[in-house]
């Protein structure tokens, strides 16, 4: 899970007026489905004729809690496998 991209997907999906946000990235419908395996979000998935997508129907507690927890900060993946070694 890309944390990064976890977190820009949820503050997206948390700013959304009605509460739902689609996406149509293979990538970030993997990655959808990755957070709703976690239990950050609700989630559904869709295809079309010409598309698959995903929604993020609600960001769960626990999606609220790992906002909270970045609140004015997103996620330093990358410094963070760095500070490891």
């Amino acid at each position: 899970m890309n944390l990064d991209l976890v977190h820009a997907l949820l503050v997206a999906a948390d700013g959304q007026p009605y509460g739902f946000l689609k996406v149509r990235s293979a990538d970030l419908i993997r990655e959808v489905e990755l957070m709703a395996a976690a239990g950050l979000i609700d989630s559904s998935l869709g295809r079309t004729d010409t598309e698959s997508y995903a929604v993020i129907n609600r960001v769960t507690d626990s999606g609220q809690a790992f906002l909270r927890a970045f609140k004015n900060q997103a996620p330093q993946v990358a410094e963070l496998a760095f500070a490891e070694h």
